[in-house]
């Protein structure tokens, strides 16, 4: 294996090969690109307990995911980007507790949907940026 170019690679094993190199020379931020797509179940697993301990060093991980059950977990701040611009960035439980939502699929789907569950709060959020 050590000898195969890596685009002859499936997709799930250059995910994992991503992964390692990027964890390989214990960096002080980690910049994660839709870590978890095309890994089998057991893999993901294994890269989340692994992005929490990098988490728990103190070093500061942002991850790009369309995936966002799989950020449920490992987020404490989001920063949602619509074509191309920043429209907020919030503290996760912020964000939970505007919307009423526990998960953060939710939570961004209600925002992307316009739905208003605690008064104005959503033309405020993408107000606050603009």
């Amino acid at each position: 294996m050590f000898e195969k170019p890596m685009r002859t690679l499936s997709g799930g094993t250059r995910q994992k090969v991503s992964a390692a190199i990027a964890f390989l020379f214990n960096p002080p931020v980690l910049i994660l690109d839709e870590p978890t797509a095309g890994l089998d179940p057991l893999s993901s697993e294994m890269l989340k307990e692994k992005i929490l301990r990098e988490k728990k060093k103190g070093k500061l991980i942002l991850i790009t995911s369309h995936i966002l059950s799989d950020l449920d977990e490992l987020t404490t701040h989001v920063m949602y980007l619509q074509e191309g611009k920043m429209q907020f960035l919030k503290n996760i439980e912020t964000l939970r507790e505007d919307t009423g939502e526990i998960k953060l699929g939710k939570a961004i789907a209600r925002i992307m949907k316009g739905e208003d569950p605690t008064g104005n709060f959503i033309s405020e959020i993408l107000n606050k940026n603009n």
